[in-house]
């Protein structure tokens, strides 16, 4: 019997256009001694356009990451969480997101107002297999193209924290020997990446929480 929950896994815890920069003089007095200087403090707010392509939605979003502090990672990662899709189906579990509906979730919280064409034939998709329960380890991780770019340029750290957890994980001994493992692997298939970076996806297998090998989606 297969079994299809949309949102969070109740048994797992734990994406280019130039920006523009509309600039506001604030005129504020600085009192110094017995003088009282007038200083234009310039603040800059980001205004995205109203439509954009999938393309340009990716580097708004990855200009974004690149100076993303850890609130507003927090916000990306709660926001993604709601929008997976968790199937059960006998002892398998598959937590997953497409590369569409990531980048849909993550520009909810960059640009609201933005509206976004998608273009491409392709969609990739990112997911967590566990088989048996989580604790155990045995576990297939996919991670599309998409994100295996995007964790190229913004590391391993911004790629587990938005997109990773919120497919979910586990704690202790066991999370933390995926976690090493996971990471150890990426830098591996970084190392060997070509400069166009990847085309295709990669599927990582770990077995009782070990690193076992990787496979092309």
């Amino acid at each position: 019997m297969k079994k299809i929950i949309t949102g969070t896994s109740l048994i797992l815890s734990t994406a280019l256009l130039g920006t523009m920069f509309v600039e506001s003089g604030v005129a504020t007095k600085v009192a110094h001694a017995d003088t009282v200087e007038t200083a234009m403090q310039t603040t800059s707010k980001k205004v995205y356009p109203k439509f954009v392509s999938g393309t340009q939605a990716d580097q708004i979003i990855s200009d974004y990451l690149s100076t993303a502090n850890d609130q507003q990672l927090e916000a990306i990662q709660q926001r993604v969480k709601s929008f997976v899709q968790t199937t059960v189906q006998g002892n398998k579990t598959t937590v997953s997101i497409s590369d569409d509906v990531m980048q849909t979730a993550m520009m909810s919280v960059i640009a609201p107002n933005t509206g976004v064409f998608q273009t491409r034939s392709g969609k990739g998709t990112t997911k967590i297999v566990w088989h048996g329960a989580a604790k155990k380890g045995n576990v297939d991780v996919y991670i599309s193209a998409g994100m295996l770019n995007m964790a190229k340029k913004q590391g391993f750290n911004v790629l587990a924290q938005i997109c990773l957890l919120p497919l979910g994980a586990v704690g202790g001994a066991i999370g933390m020997a995926l976690r090493v493992g996971l990471k150890g692997a990426l830098g591996t298939v970084f190392n060997k990446a070509s400069g166009k970076g990847f085309a295709k996806g990669r599927v990582f297998h770990f077995k009782g929480g070990k690193y076992k090998s990787w496979s092309y989606q």
